[in-house]
């Protein structure tokens, strides 16, 4: 199978979340607004992924705080925090198109954009039944945080979530 990794736009928005409600369950899914909150702010980062004229995943990305975490379906406060790391709150793909490549591709780019802002490590929350994924892609548990920031953790993206962070 092939696939084309491209820029999200605002035009890809309505179908990411419709490939969302298929990879999510709803308790970690975000609104149409969030997206687009997101995409104000760091929309040179999102991609998504096609195969032939239909989207099968995308990636949600952004420069960040190493050891903090974005928060669950909210948009972004006024202020964020100064970035020291690449951050990916979501990579997405649908059951069928799972198997062909694209997290490979995807983690690629991420890693590629991360060393181009000039970071040295790539972040993420592991969520649901992801952490094995993670694990297998070199990443690792982030416990240079307090027992209160990881509970934090615990309480945004709910139980077995793990703050893990990879250096590139």
């Amino acid at each position: 199978m092939t696939f084309q990794i491209i820029p999200m736009t605002p035009a890809h928005i309505a179908e990411a979340v419709r490939v969302q409600a298929q990879a999510f369950p709803e308790d970690l899914r975000e609104s149409p607004e969030v997206f687009a909150n997101r995409m104000e702010r760091f929309g040179a980062y999102f991609r998504v992924v096609f195969m032939g004229d239909r989207m099968v995943g995308y990636m949600i990305s952004f420069p960040w705080k190493l050891g903090d975490t974005p928060v669950n379906n909210e948009t972004f406060p006024a202020d964020l925090p100064e970035p020291d790391c690449f951050y990916i709150h979501d990579i997405a793909i649908l059951p069928e198109a799972r198997g062909a490549g694209i997290s490979k591709a995807m983690l690629d780019d991420a890693y590629q954009t991360a060393l181009r802002l000039g970071f040295d490590a790539v972040s993420l929350v592991a969520v649901g039944q992801s952490g094995n994924f993670w694990d297998n892609a070199g990443f690792v548990p982030y416990m240079q945080v307090g027992p209160q920031k990881l509970g934090r953790v615990l309480e945004i993206y709910g139980p077995g979530a793990r703050l893990m962070a990879l250096p590139i």
